[in-house]
């Protein structure tokens, strides 16, 4: 036996800690350091064990015992940051490599693990170059090409980070290693080659990390994810499904399974899963949202039960936060700084719709930062940049941080551009970085967050005194139209002219709804039967992702008279395309309850009048707000029965449809809707008026 020897126990706990026997060594270091207090090896190798067995906290304490023998131990200081990074607390790691470093510029260790560090508290061209700069030192070491990987992903240069996580996969092929490591080299990899839009390659790499860890629920969800975003409906619900079964406890299982069967338009299937993901894990604000998401799409959500959703958010992801005071200047005529948040500065709907907005500002009156969490750097990512007069990179910047970016910033109106939609950051808004919170955009509803102090709207979507009592923030109603449609922005400027309807040619009138399928739900399929009942020989176009809901869809439509060989389905493509869907098409008619927004304006564009029944909810009143601002407001119903009258009745009237189709583009030209300087103006009116009542209320 060791005895009373504070050596032998030493050497015997280092033998138990090579033959990992890790709880045994743990107690023969405690019993080293308790015969000499001051015994600095075995002190550093407790820590060391410790941390290896899990146990963070008690190896910090061995650690700081280690730095109070000896300050200058560079091993111990890095070896304390990585317990207190792994431990959740960056910041505090970040602090002690640098000291390593200072010591001693040529510890790798701490190189490598200050670009992990950086990159956890959101400096990312920091970690980046952090991650090079070990690379230079050990160029084969696997853990720095995961860093700079994965801080390249952070900063979306998504090619770069392919070419790192490929050398990683290269570096770990040689060892026997750890298949778990492996997976991930994989899934990491897989997720750049899919930002790069390279879907066939992502696939296969999600899949060899499925084999490599069969029960894991990582390399799944990632598979689901993609086949999900791709549209290959069925194969992604059979993966959720089968994670879900395999993972019941988790709530990233559920709310993936969530997300493919919106898609698939089962939103009840949906909500449901939603809600079992946020029982799991209350604390997930994006899950939530993704709820609230979703229930804007069933009939049975009324603006009063949306209203109690968004304000159950607020309740459980920012109520607990105590916003402090803000210095901003107040005077109310001064150039104001205005800090639009989005994942969506890129090629995507509301990307499109906002681009006017910062083209056309008065650059004397508003100066635009843009918060981006954007994936994708692509056309119109690069035009945002060249509008804004401040760009900072978000993705992956931790809440807390990036609302004293903004403070730091000194913004005056922070505007929301996501509302509940995915990649939002309303834990942002939540900490109240700006004195006055706008939500536009993403589109028109509520938040929830008392955080957020106005919302802008249009007086069609909302006209005045009706619906005020329906959102948490103050309505204000910009002169004319919530949308903007730029043809620039929109792709659309050099689309020929809309030429007569397709019925001239086919003989047949087609029916269309090019909307998001989740839209889709038996009460308008029902109505569209009826009409189409009413039209003899008619046929209906869906935009729908594939899989079984297709056949599902006409076998419910076969029960209200309307047979599957009268319904087609176009595919997900390019945007080009999608746009090209529409010459195919007579007559669109719109969905219920939430109507299409700037899908319903691509028609119009493209010369198909849209039928559209006013809704309940505001997203439900879009179609009401486009016809008014067009002069259109012969395709509105205020009922069922008129929207199966009107649009049976127009299909019946082929030279009213040619007139209609003929002029609606040169309608749409001489609107509020396509008036980028008039909309970009009455937006800064009421950003104006939002600033004086701040400074009126100091």
């Amino acid at each position: 036996m060791p005895g009373q020897s504070a050596e032998a126990h030493f050497n015997l706990a280092n033998s138990l800690r090579a033959a990992g026997k890790f709880h045994q060594a743990i107690a023969e270091y405690r019993r080293a350091v308790q015969l000499r207090p001051n015994y600095l090896d075995a002190h550093f190798k407790l820590g060391n064990t410790l941390a290896t067995n899990g146990s963070p906290e008690e190896a910090a304490k061995s650690f700081r015992r280690v730095l109070q023998l000896n300050p200058n131990y560079v091993d111990a200081l890095n070896n304390l940051a990585n317990t207190l990074l792994g431990s959740g607390k960056p910041a505090e790691a970040v602090a002690l490599y640098r000291r390593v470093l200072t010591t001693q510029p040529e510890h790798f260790l701490a190189r490598n693990n200050l670009a992990a560090g950086l990159l956890a508290v959101g400096e990312i061209e920091e970690a980046t170059d952090a991650a090079r700069r070990a690379i230079a030192m050990r160029p084969d070491y696997p853990p720095a090409r995961r860093n700079l990987g994965d801080a390249l992903a952070a900063g979306g240069k998504w090619a770069d980070a392919a070419e790192s996580y490929n050398k990683l996969i290269e570096l770990e092929s040689g060892r026997s290693g750890d298949p778990g490591a492996a997976a991930d080299a994989r899934m990491k990899l897989g997720t750049a080659l899919k930002h790069l839009g390279k879907f066939v390659e992502a696939i296969s790499l999600f899949r060899q990390a499925v084999e490599l860890t069969p029960r894991e629920l990582q390399p799944r969800d990632h598979l689901a994810s993609i086949l999900w975003e791709i549209g290959f409906m069925d194969e992604a619900l059979a993966v959720a499904r089968e994670t879900v079964q395999n993972h019941p406890a988790s709530a990233k299982a559920h709310s993936m399974l969530a997300n493919v069967l919106m898609e698939r338009g089962e939103l009840g299937a949906a909500i449901d899963g939603f809600d079992k993901a946020v029982q799991i894990d209350p604390s997930d604000s994006a899950m939530h949202s993704n709820k609230i998401f979703a229930c804007m799409f069933h009939p049975a959500y009324d603006s009063a039960r949306l209203l109690q959703e968004a304000r159950q958010w607020n309740d459980q992801h920012a109520a607990r936060e105590s916003p402090q005071g803000h210095a901003n200047e107040p005077s109310p005529h001064r150039k104001l700084r205005v800090g639009y948040v989005s994942a969506d500065f890129r090629d995507h709907v509301v990307g499109r719709n906002i681009l006017p907005l910062l083209r056309e500002r008065d650059r004397a009156q508003f100066e635009v930062f843009c918060y981006s969490d954007t994936p994708d750097f692509d056309r119109l990512n690069r035009q945002f940049r060249g509008f804004a007069d401040g760009w900072r990179e978000t993705a992956g910047v931790p809440a807390d941080k990036l609302a004293a970016q903004i403070r730091s910033d000194g913004i005056d109106l922070l505007v929301d551009l996501a509302l509940h939609t995915g990649g939002n950051r309303l834990p942002v808004f939540a900490r109240k970085p700006a004195p006055v919170q706008v939500t536009f955009g993403g589109y028109p509803g509520t938040t929830g967050l008392r955080a957020i102090d106005y919302r802008l709207t249009d007086p069609y979507l909302d006209p005045p005194g009706l619906h005020d009592d329906e959102y948490v923030e103050r309505t204000i109603r910009l002169p004319h139209s919530f949308w903007c449609y730029d043809p620039a922005a929109m792709e659309v400027a050099d689309f020929a002219e809309p030429g007569p309807p397709p019925a001239f040619s086919s003989g047949y009138i087609t029916f269309g709804c090019l909307n998001n399928f989740r839209k889709i739900n038996d009460g308008s399929l029902q109505w569209w039967a009826k009409i189409m009942t009413r039209v003899d020989g008619s046929r209906l176009l869906i935009l729908a992702p594939l899989g079984s809901h297709r056949a599902d869809l006409a076998n419910r439509m076969a029960q209200w008279g309307v047979t599957p060989d009268r319904i087609g389905f176009v595919d997900r493509g390019s945007r080009d395309r999608y746009l090209d869907s529409y010459r195919l098409i007579d007559l669109a008619l719109d969905t219920i309850p939430y109507n299409g927004h700037t899908t319903s304006l691509d028609a119009l564009w493209q010369g198909v009048p849209v039928v559209t029944l006013v809704g309940t909810t505001v997203a439900g009143r879009a179609g009401f707000s486009q016809a008014r601002n067009l002069g259109l407001t012969e395709l509105v119903a205020d009922t069922p029965e008129q929207f199966i009258a009107i649009a049976s009745d127009l299909a019946g009237d082929l030279p009213r449809l040619a007139a209609l189709r003929k002029s609606i583009r040169g309608r749409m030209r001489a609107s509020p809707i396509c008036d980028a300087v008039g909309w970009a103006r009455g937006i800064e009116a009421a950003y104006r008026q939002m600033w004086q009542n701040w400074c009126e209320a100091r």
